[in-house]
C-alpha cells in the first residue's frame, strides 16, 4: 500500500505538474496579414523548424498567403539531446510530429543520484528520451530529421524555401522600416533575401558571430546571462563494466561546485555534461574513478575514449534576455532565455516557436503585438526560474558531507519503504524529469527533509536510553 507521502507526490505530479503545450484553434484577428508577407527564419536547430511547421499549419487553416525562407547551417551540437516527456507530448499536440524512431538512442527510466554521502536510485514515472542532435560518426541526429519533418502532411510546400548550409553574414533593416535584408553565404556564393519579418532562432553559439554583434547594437537586444557548462561524448565500447542501460547518473558535488550527468545514448555512446564549470581532463578521471560510478561504468583511460578528443565548453541560461522583439522581428528559442532555467531547451524552443507563429499570423508583427501575445506568456516563467536559480545556488553552497548525508538519508528512508519513494525523492526526481515547477520542488524538499528530521527524532526519543536501562536493571537487582 502506498505511503501518505508517496500519494501526496503522485497527486502533485498529476494535478500540479507542468503541462505539455496544447493546440489552440485559431480565430481570425484584425492583425491577420491581408497581403502576402515573407518571413525569414534564421536557424535550423529546434526552434526555427518548429516555427516553420507551425506557420505552415496556421497559414493553411487561416488561408493566409505566407512565404517562408528557412536558413539552416549544421553546427557542432552533437553531444546534446535529452527530451522530457512534456516536450515529447508537446511535439505531438501542437506540431503533430513524434521523434523519429531512428534517432532515439535510449529510453531512461531511472536516475542514480550520487553525492559525497552516497547514492539513491530514483524511478521515473515517465522516461526521458536521449538523442544525438547533429548527424556525425555515422549516427543520425535529431536536428536534420526535424528539418525534414517540417513538410510532413503537406502536398504543396512551395511556400517554404529551405536554404541549407547558409551562413548568415548581415541582417539589415530596410528603409522606412519596411522589413529586413539578410545577406548570407551558401556554397561559396554570397546571396541576399528581403523579408517583411525576421525570426532569429540561431541559438546561443551565434552570440559570438559578427552579425549578432551588429543586431545587439542596432536592435538594443540584451542577451541572457549565462553559466559555464561543458559537454563531451565518450566511446564506451571498451568499458569492462557497463550497467547504464536505461539509467542516467547524476553526480552532485563529486567535482566541487559542479553537477555532472552521465547520459547513455545506446550501445557505445555516453554523453557527459557538466553544469557550473568547464570540466578538465583530471575531472573526468576523478569521476570515472569514483567507486559508485564504477559500479555502473568502468572505463580505463577515459580521456583516450573521447569521441572528439576534447571536452567542449558550453553555456546555460541563468537569467532571461531583454529586448528580444520589435516591429517586424522576434527572437525565439535559447536567445530569449525564457525557457526553464537549467532545464529542457526543447520545451523552450517549442513554446517560443508556437507563440511567435500565432502572434504573427493572428495578431500581426508589431512590437505591441509581440509584447502582448508573445512576451507576456513567456514571462510567466520568470518567478519560477528565480526560485530554481536560488535552489541551485543553495545546493552549491550546502553540498557538504553533513547536508549531503541528510538528503541521502531522507531519500533512502523513503525508497526503503516504497520503491517510488516519497517527498524528498519526488523533489529529486522532478529536478531531472522536468515535470514540476521549481516552487513545487522546493516545497517538496522542505517537507521531505522536515518529515525525515521529525520522524528520526521521534524514533530516537522512543528508544530507551542505555544508562536508564542499566539503572532500572540495578534497582531491580537491589530489590531482589
Amino acid at each position: 500500500m502506498a505511503s501518505l507521502s508517496s500519494r501526496i507526490v503522485a497527486l502533485i505530479e498529476k494535478h500540479v505538474g507542468l503541462r505539455p503545450l496544447e493546440k489552440h484553434i485559431p480565430q481570425r484577428q484584425d492583425g491577420l496579414p491581408c497581403r502576402p508577407i515573407t518571413i525569414a527564419v534564421l536557424g535550423g536547430g529546434l526552434a526555427g523548424p518548429a516555427f516553420v511547421r507551425r506557420v505552415l499549419v496556421l497559414a493553411s487553416e487561416l488561408g493566409a498567403d505566407i512565404r517562408v525562407e528557412l536558413l539552416t547551417r549544421p553546427s557542432c551540437n552533437y553531444c546534446a539531446g535529452l527530451i522530457t516527456d512534456v516536450s515529447l507530448q508537446s511535439m505531438l499536440n501542437v506540431f503533430g510530429l513524434p521523434v523519429p524512431p531512428n534517432v532515439i538512442k535510449e529510453s531512461i527510466a531511472e536516475v542514480v543520484y550520487i553525492n559525497p554521502a552516497g547514492k539513491v536510485n530514483l524511478q521515473l514515472e515517465r522516461p526521458l528520451t536521449s538523442v544525438l542532435r547533429t548527424s556525425r560518426f555515422k549516427q543520425q541526429g535529431f536536428d536534420e530529421s526535424w528539418v525534414d519533418s517540417v513538410f510532413e502532411g503537406f502536398r504543396d510546400v512551395s511556400s517554404v524555401n529551405v536554404r541549407r548550409n547558409a551562413r548568415v553574414m548581415d541582417v539589415d533593416r530596410l528603409d522606412a522600416g519596411r522589413g529586413f535584408r539578410i545577406r548570407f553565404e551558401q556554397d561559396g556564393d554570397v546571396l541576399s533575401i528581403d523579408a517583411d519579418v525576421a525570426v532569429i532562432a540561431t541559438g546561443l553559439k551565434s552570440l559570438q558571430q559578427p552579425f549578432m554583434h551588429k543586431l545587439i547594437a542596432d536592435l538594443r537586444y540584451r542577451p541572457p546571462e549565462l553559466m559555464d557548462a561543458s559537454v563531451t561524448e565518450v566511446n564506451t565500447t571498451k568499458a569492462t563494466t557497463y550497467a547504464l542501460g536505461g539509467r542516467m547518473l547524476v553526480a552532485d558535488g563529486i567535482i566541487p561546485h559542479c553537477l555532472v550527468a552521465f547520459v547513455p545514448k545506446g550501445k557505445g555512446w555516453l554523453t557527459i555534461t557538466g553544469l557550473g564549470k568547464v570540466l578538465a581532463d583530471h575531472d573526468l578521471e576523478l569521476l570515472f574513478s569514483h567507486p559508485i560510478v564504477k559500479q555502473y561504468i568502468e572505463l580505463d583511460q577515459v580521456i583516450d575514449e573521447l569521441r572528439c578528443r576534447r571536452i567542449c565548453s558550453a553555456s546555460v541560461v541563468t537569467k532571461a534576455a531583454s529586448g528580444f522583439y520589435g516591429d517586424g522581428w522576434v527572437m525565439i528559442g535559447d536567445l530569449t532565455g525564457y525557457g526553464r532555467a537549467l532545464k529542457d531547451g526543447y520545451f523552450a524552443a517549442l513554446q517560443s516557436a508556437d507563440l511567435a507563429a500565432r502572434t504573427i499570423l493572428l495578431h500581426g508583427c508589431s512590437e505591441a503585438a509581440f509584447r502582448r501575445h508573445y512576451f507576456r506568456p513567456l514571462r510567466k516563467l520568470k518567478l519560477d526560474n528565480q526560485v530554481g536559480m536560488q535552489l541551485y545556488r543553495l545546493n552549491d553552497k550546502v553540498t557538504s558531507r553533513i547536508s549531503g548525508y541528510l538528503l541521502l538519508k531522507s531519500a533512502l528512508r523513503e525508497t526503503s519503504r516504497e520503491k517510488y519513494g516519497g517527498l524528498t525523492t519526488g523533489a529529486l526526481r522532478a529536478l531531472f524529469s522536468g515535470e514540476l515547477s521549481y516552487k513545487a520542488i522546493s516545497a517538496l524538499f522542505v517537507a521531505g527533509i522536515g518529515v525525515h528530521l521529525l520522524t528520526a527524532g521521534l524514533v530516537r526519543a522512543s528508544e530507551p536510553r542505555k544508562d536508564s536501562a542499566e539503572g532500572a536493571s540495578d534497582a531491580s537487582s537491589r530489590g531482589r
